[in-house]
């Protein structure tokens, strides 16, 4: 590469980035709509500097991201792929050190889930309430903030699911359920939790815990994350959705009753085309994720690729793009018989208007919506999967890997389960559009072409006849008296 485009790179990787987000500060009330500038090397709230360089952990929740730096716990809310790029700015600039630190005292603990929370409640004589990291294991609970850490060891009496408030409730979130937890001198509620980090720390904080390690026993020096490789990428098959799409499209283009009036080019294989573009606009969003995590170098890597907040956004574009290209192919149709038949602009728009009534919008926003709980599931076993890569990473190089390896089972079943919900409703979409081709578009091209063309004004019908008249009595004159006349 050139010095120049070098410098061009460089200028393209320091721009600033700046977003508008609810943001939470541990302790403080709720500040709305504040700027963040986000950068290479930096996160700016409001003009003033996140801590960066102390940053042990960053946790994704659906609509929001929490950075805990040892310094201030912060919580960020917004659009979820703006709130990406606050995280992985975090993630790039943190120190690896600090993760590890703070896990070094654990390392005698197998980790069930880590996950960024609003605590509130009391342990011990301490009241908790702000914003933490809580680190869950076989034998307790350890939350973190800055400095500060509390520790509620198993087990408790109470721990059930409720409706309460936590810090920053506020924010959107205080109708999500919360975790209770409670016991002699415990009682906390934890929120911003999913449901099955719920269910399992429910599970095990009822239950004795195991003996501990020998005292003596020898303390690995260097995490698993360091001596060992990563693992390898492992993808779900994506081929549910494919293979329904492609049926879809076939089914679709067959089921628009096509008029021979319209126009010969607009026969069964102009929609068996029309209806594989359509496909090929659904079934984008989905092969651009997994041709993106074949190319990582690791599993995390390929589950980071493959996001669900991305791609939600991804299908929620292809949606609306297809709808697009239905009202363009219809659009140009329109205008190409209204200029063949020289047909008034007025025939023209009221075609168009067909176009706008006859929107599939009702149909896709159906889609998407139901298509919500899949993706928040998929998501949901994205962060604990991630979670368990993390730990997998900081822990000793002889622990299993049945975590892991069961967050994966849990995230690709997940995926496969969107894959095949993402292909179903394409083809309500697709079948709704072979009916709108059926009801609307084709009856209306059929009265376009019925039309007469415009007929000329009439005083130029006048003109022309006088002429012709003229002509024909000049002729006429001519055969009579011949030459000697003129």
């Amino acid at each position: 590469m050139t010095t120049e485009g070098s410098a061009k790179v460089g200028r393209r990787r320091a721009a600033a980035r700046e977003y508008t987000f609810d943001v939470l500060f541990s302790g403080e009330p709720m500040r709305r709509r504040l700027p963040v500038l986000c950068r290479d090397g930096a996160v700016l709230i409001d003009g003033e500097p996140l801590d960066l360089p102390s940053a042990f952990w960053v946790s994704r929740r659906a609509g929001m991201v929490l950075v805990c730096t040892r310094r201030e716990t912060v919580a960020f809310f917004g659009a979820s792929a703006d709130l990406e790029e606050i995280a992985r700015t975090v993630e790039r600039e943190s120190v690896g050190k600090n993760k590890r630190s703070l896990f070094r005292p654990l390392a005698s603990e197998v980790i069930v889930c880590a996950a960024g929370t609003a605590a509130r409640g009391e342990v011990g004589e301490d009241r908790i309430d702000g914003l933490f990291l809580a680190v869950f294991t076989y034998r307790g609970l350890h939350l973190f903030a800055g400095e500060v850490e509390h520790t509620v060891r198993w087990p408790v009496l109470e721990a059930e699911e409720v409706a309460g408030e936590v810090a920053g409730e506020d924010s959107g979130q205080a109708d999500r359920p919360k975790l209770h937890l409670a016991s002699n001198g415990v009682s906390l509620t934890l929120g911003y939790l999913f449901p099955e980090e719920m269910r399992a720390v429910a599970r095990i904080s009822r239950t004795v815990p195991p003996p501990m390690p020998v005292e003596g026993s020898a303390v690995e020096m260097f995490p698993k994350g360091q001596v060992t490789p990563p693992l390898p990428v492992t993808l779900p098959k994506f081929s549910v959705a494919s293979d329904t799409l492609q049926r879809a499209c076939i089914s679709a283009a067959a089921r628009v009753r096509i008029d021979p009036s319209v126009g010969e080019h607009i026969d069964k294989r102009y929609f068996e085309l029309h209806f594989q573009a359509l496909g090929e606009i659904a079934l984008g969003p989905l092969m651009l994720r997994r041709s993106a995590a074949l190319e990582a170098k690791s599993r995390s890597l390929a589950v980071e690729a493959m996001d669900a907040a991305h791609l939600r956004s991804d299908a929620v574009a292809a949606f609306h793009e297809a709808a697009e290209e239905l009202i363009r192919v219809y659009s140009s149709e329109v205008e190409q018989l209204a200029s063949e038949k020289r047909l008034s602009r007025d025939h023209m728009e009221q075609a168009l208007d067909v176009a706008v009534r006859a929107s599939p919008g009702d149909a896709t926003g159906r889609q998407i919506e139901a298509l919500g709980p899949t993706f928040d599931a998929v998501l949901a076993k994205q962060q604990l999967l991630l979670q368990q890569l993390k730990v997998r990473d900081m822990a000793s190089p002889e622990s299993d890997e049945a975590g892991v390896n069961e967050a994966t089972r849990a995230w690709t079943e997940e995926v496969e389960k969107l894959d095949a919900a993402y292909g179903a409703a394409w083809g309500e979409v697709l079948a709704e559009i072979a009916e709108i081709w059926s009801r609307r578009f084709i009856p209306a091209l059929r009265g376009l072409a019925a039309l007469r063309g415009r007929r000329l004004s009439e005083g130029i019908r006048y003109t022309i006849l006088l002429i012709v008249i003229f002509f024909a009595v000049a002729a006429v004159a001519w055969i009579l008296f011949g030459p000697s006349l003129f």
